[in-house]
């Protein structure tokens, strides 16, 4: 009786590692970089004017970390373009933001080559301007005041892995209202979709 209990702590391990799903061995990295198509969505106190989409660079790094064979966290660090674009005659206006973006995402292999994506994802606001263009003359000028300087809001995307090569196209709703004029009743909220390339290391 002592022998045996001495080797149950051993043998329940040994039962649980074989019963439990073995996760990828240590931490993957690696970076990315491509497009963002953004738009803002503004609603409330009468709307506002339509937007047209701008594009923008998103470029930056990622860290995984394997919790099962097929379920992983994957946090990054990314330089995202986003805002709008005005056309009128004569009159081409674009309101240019710049975030460092930190999503979150819980990370399933579908297959071999699949995976899906989903999760939170916080933005720090890294520069906010207006630029005008109107009879030949080009006006820049500053708005991050006018700007809430963080923005939340959930990413889902999904994408294929090829070894190394990752191609990823993700949505993201933003969540928060991005306009820090609080007088009125009106909300600006950033809708972007993106399209990038990685290498994992």
């Amino acid at each position: 009786m002592t022998r045996l209990l001495r080797l149950w702590p051993l043998v329940c391990g040994a039962l649980l590692a074989g019963a439990s799903p073995s996760p990828a061995q240590g931490l993957d990295f690696g970076v990315k970089g491509g497009v963002n198509v953004a738009n803002v969505d503004v609603s409330g106190d009468g709307g506002g004017p339509s937007f047209d989409p701008r594009i923008g660079l998103v470029a930056g790094g990622f860290v995984r970390m394997p919790l099962t064979s097929w379920l992983a966290v994957q946090g990054e660090g990314l330089y995202a373009e986003k805002g709008a674009r005005f056309a009128d005659t004569g009159v081409d206006a674009k309101l240019l933001l710049t975030y460092l973006e930190v999503p979150v995402l819980a990370r399933v292999r579908l297959s071999r080559l699949f995976y899906a994506a989903a999760g939170p994802s916080m933005g720090v606001l890294l520069r906010a301007r207006a630029r005008t263009r109107f009879s030949g003359a080009t006006e820049d000028i500053d708005v991050k005041d006018d700007v809430e300087s963080f923005d939340f809001g959930i990413a889902m995307g999904g994408g294929i892995e090829l070894g190394r090569l990752i191609i990823d196209g993700r949505y993201t709703l933003g969540l928060r209202d991005a306009d820090a004029d609080t007088t009125d009743a009106s909300t600006m909220k950033n809708r972007t979709l993106s399209f990038t390339a990685g290498f994992r290391f």
